[in-house]
């Protein structure tokens, strides 16, 4: 499901440690893009770890380059790797350290604070509060001093840059208070030691919980990546075989016993049973397989045992891939964060000189005592301006809510098309295997030249390398009547068409009507009305005369009509797009409630009906999952493909659904709008925040209300803020949209 690189470019994931905010994101991708050679940078936030494509190039642009890139802009590497998992993971183990660290401060700074917060009912001097005050200041707090420390060797202001100016300047007023209170007006001889317990305790807190919160938002993923098993049982030379997972080869057979859970993708060779796919596709109710059947790695054999041959290995199962991809697509940001960016690489700096302002102001305008006024509210400002809550407000609610997508079997390729699934006009629905359950079986025949089993011989030598769902119904039928194919010795596919192949100097053709008619071959008059009263048809010819053709029956998808209605429901319209004759598309249409079709389609007109709507001003989504459905899954604003189809319709789409339930399909929609909704609550909430709370710091309220926001009440609504946006991010993880 992932991209593949272009030659020649080297992609890397490396774990970095001390980004908290969108100004360390802003840091990271400013010292990371201007690389010659580097074509893309990916910071993603929650996982703190940044993804990098390159050009290598040796002695100038290696991976050590970019490591020392951004350490120069002050922050740790932690190490390298070519997958995004493993890079979280060891990301994972120093943000886990780092809460640890920061819990161990919190009670410190705790300890010393609540003697400091009560020194006037404990009749406290000023020098013991001054003593107790040491700790908190230094150890409480060190690691916003530590940033701090960094971005100003770097030139640059970030979170931590805020929180350490505005304790350090709470301390060094109060220690001066308390050292040389002879220097200063009587009226402004107060110690604020509220205001630096309070800030250290109130924003560590914040910063621990959210880190705790944040790392919740990945339990989806996680919970994916447990579910692969470690081993396998390998059949070789008659003997069986547990070997770890990662040396079971593609071709081998595996066997799997009832309770074990499947490792690698691949198709049942022996044996019959049920398998629970719920952790993949969300389908609760266990689903048969029996020879012939495929199945994925990461599912659970709930009865008789199976043998199964690999057709992919462990790290390239499905599970293994859908981990990849969702993890690729978390790590990717949708418009609206990009412009948040910008905003934060100058939110710091701003906060700062409106600080300096206020004290300025307070100073030559403010009564008495001006300058503890000055000072409590330029410290409120710094306190209270919290970039973290419009760095987190996009990332979290995209990592929650695709990790969601995840455990309901949808798989989106990238943030951004949560932005494309928001405007979405139309939908677009192809027939076979889409609407239909993709499992044609033939119903009937009209032979005009020789006899049935002649005909289907002659299909067969088509089919049997095809990937339509047709080819398989000619397979099923031929392995049933016992007909051989003859010799191929030429095979060609021509996608929404039919199959060309050529047998002992002959050429057969099997498909459709009007391609056999496009090809040369005749179709009777006194026939055409007879085939014009079936539904899909499989036509075969040889030697350009026309032999007959076989009656297509595929059942409709219980889920279908119900997901066709509701999508109308949400506004959208709904069309079929079909290469099928018109009698079974519009059969197919009529059962389900689509009013519009387009039939008898090839797969580049489809493509261009897709452009058609766009050039309306339409987004349009398409539904598919054969392989001459990928070019209008790739000209379409939104691809979406069945895992049940071609591996080119799924790579061609942006999203994919392992639930062949088409109700997945507008679970899917309403989730991306919910994400959406819950990005936007999060940038309002954090907007909304700043844009009054700051004025309210700066002492706005206090002339004619006589209201002053204290540094450590501005300290603890920012924590709160943070926290606010990464709960509400959390929302997406309920179960009430499937």
């Amino acid at each position: 499901m992932s991209a593949v690189l272009p030659a020649g470019v080297r992609r890397v994931v490396l774990p970095v440690r001390g980004m908290h905010c969108a100004s360390c994101v802003s840091k990271v991708e400013g010292a990371l893009t201007p690389i010659a050679g580097v074509r893309s940078v990916s910071v993603d936030l929650p996982s703190r770890t940044v993804a990098v494509e390159f050009m290598p190039v040796p002695g100038k642009l290696e991976v050590r380059s970019l490591r020392r890139a951004i350490e120069k802009a002050g922050y740790d590497v932690l190490g390298e790797s070519e997958s995004r998992t493993q890079a979280e993971s060891i990301s994972l183990l120093s943000q886990q350290a780092e809460q640890r660290a920061l819990m161990t401060r919190l009670q410190v700074a705790i300890v010393f604070s609540v003697p400091l917060l009560l020194s006037r009912t404990l009749n406290l001097s000023a020098y013991s509060a001054l003593f107790l005050a040491v700790p908190v200041q230094v150890w409480g707090g060190w690691h916003f001093h530590q940033g701090f420390s960094r971005a100003l060797l770097r030139r640059r202001a970030d979170m931590d840059t805020l929180v350490s100016l505005s304790t350090w300047a709470a301390f060094l007023y109060s220690a001066y208070v308390v050292l040389f209170p002879e220097t200063l007006p009587p009226a402004a001889r107060v110690t604020q030691w509220d205001a630096v317990s309070g800030l250290i305790v109130f924003v560590t807190f914040g910063r621990w919980l959210e880190s705790r919160t944040r790392g919740k938002t990945n339990e989806a993923v996680a919970k994916l990546m447990r579910m692969a098993p470690k081993t396998a049982r390998v059949l070789r030379g008659g003997s069986e075989f547990v070997v770890p997972l990662a040396e079971v080869s593609v071709g081998e057979i595996v066997r799997v016993r009832p309770g074990e859970q499947i490792g690698c993708d691949g198709e049942v060779v022996t044996g019959s049973s049920t398998l629970d796919e719920s952790m993949l596709t969300g389908e609760s109710l266990p689903i048969e397989k029996t020879v012939g059947s495929r199945v994925w790695g990461g599912t659970l054999n709930k009865g008789g045992a199976l043998e199964i041959r690999v057709a992919r290995p462990g790290d390239e199962s499905a599970l293994a891939r859908i981990v990849e991809a969702v993890r690729e697509s978390q790590a990717t940001k949708p418009k609206i964060q990009r412009y948040v960016d910008k905003i934060s690489t100058w939110f710091v700096p701003a906060v700062i000189g409106l600080a300096i302002l206020t004290a300025v102001a307070w100073l030559r305008w403010g009564p008495e005592p001006s300058f503890l006024l000055a000072m409590t509210c330029a410290v409120s400002v710094l306190a209270s301006a919290c970039p973290c809550a419009l760095g987190l407000a996009t990332p979290l609610a995209v990592v929650a809510g695709i990790g969601r997508a995840a455990e309901m079997g949808v798989f989106l390729r990238n943030a951004e098309i949560l932005e494309e699934v928001g405007k979405l006009d139309i939908v677009l629905f192809d027939k076979t295997g889409t609407l239909t359950e993709g499992r044609p079986r033939a119903a009937g025949a009209i032979t005009l030249s020789g006899t049935e089993d002649e005909m289907l011989a002659w299909a067969l030598a088509c089919e049997e390398r095809s990937e339509h769902p047709f080819a398989a119904a000619i397979v099923a039928l031929a392995k049933e009547r016992k007909v051989k194919a003859p010799k191929v010795d030429s095979f060609e596919a021509l996608p929404g068409r039919g199959v060309l192949v050529s047998s002992g100097g002959r050429a057969v053709r099997a498909g459709s009507l009007p391609w056999l008619k496009e090809e040369g071959v005749s179709i009777p008059p006194d026939q055409a009305r007879r085939f014009s009263e079936f539904g899909s048809l499989l036509g075969v010819a040889l030697d350009g005369a026309l032999l007959g053709a076989f009656q297509m029956e595929d059942a409709l998808r219980p889920s279908a009509p119900a997901a066709v209605a509701a999508l109308k429901d949400m506004g959208l319209e709904v069309y079929l797009v079909s290469g099928d004759r018109n009698a079974a598309a519009y059969r197919a249409a009529e059962l389900c409630g689509i009013g519009t079709v387009f039939a008898e389609i090839r797969p580049e007109e489809k493509a261009g009906i897709v452009r058609r709507f766009q050039s309306e001003g339409k987004k349009v989504a398409m539904v598919g999952e054969g392989f001459n459905d990928a070019p209008a899954l790739s000209h379409a604003d939104v691809g979406v493909a069945l895992a049940s189809g071609t591996d080119v319709a799924i790579e061609s789409a942006d999203m994919t659904l392992l639930n062949p339930d088409l109700m997945t399909l507008v679970r899917a929609i309403e989730l991306s709008r919910r994400i959406r909704r819950v990005i936007r609550e999060n940038l309002a909430w954090a907007f909304i925040y700043n844009l009054f709370l700051i004025p309210v710091a700066a002492g706005a309220l206090y002339p004619r209300w006589g209201i002053l926001l204290r540094p450590e009440y501005a300290g603890g609504a920012m924590a709160l803020s943070s926290i606010s946006v990464a709960l509400n991010s959390l929302r997406l993880r309920r179960r009430d949209v499937r």
